[in-house]
């Protein structure tokens, strides 16, 4: 009998496919063996919110300057359990941040 509720990553990075973020990416998924990257916002954006009914549930990923950008409609999908910012400009995300308890 499998779970009916797999945990996936999932990361959104208009530079995913960088030699670190790529490496980084791909030791996530040999580790969990589920995990999926975006360079697209809306392509991101359209995957997590496939459907209601959906048993999948996320760690999400983001840079930082995409993460600010879309942090409320990041925060809203009941199926992103976490959120991770990924970004060198720790003190600038930081801010925004805090007011959201899943990042």
């Amino acid at each position: 009998m499998t779970n009916m509720t797999s945990i996936q990553f999932a990361w959104l990075d208009a530079n995913m496919y960088n030699d670190q973020n790529k490496q980084l990416l791909d030791e996530i998924c040999a580790i969990t063996g589920e995990c999926i990257g975006f360079v697209e916002e809306e392509e991101c954006l359209r995957f997590l919110g496939r459907g209601v009914a959906d048993p999948r549930r996320f760690v999400f990923i983001v840079s930082g300057q995409l993460g600010e950008k879309l942090k409320s409609e990041i925060y809203e999908h009941e199926n992103i359990l976490s959120v991770y910012v990924y970004c060198t400009w720790r003190e600038k995300h930081e801010k925004w941040a805090k007011q959201y308890k899943k990042v």
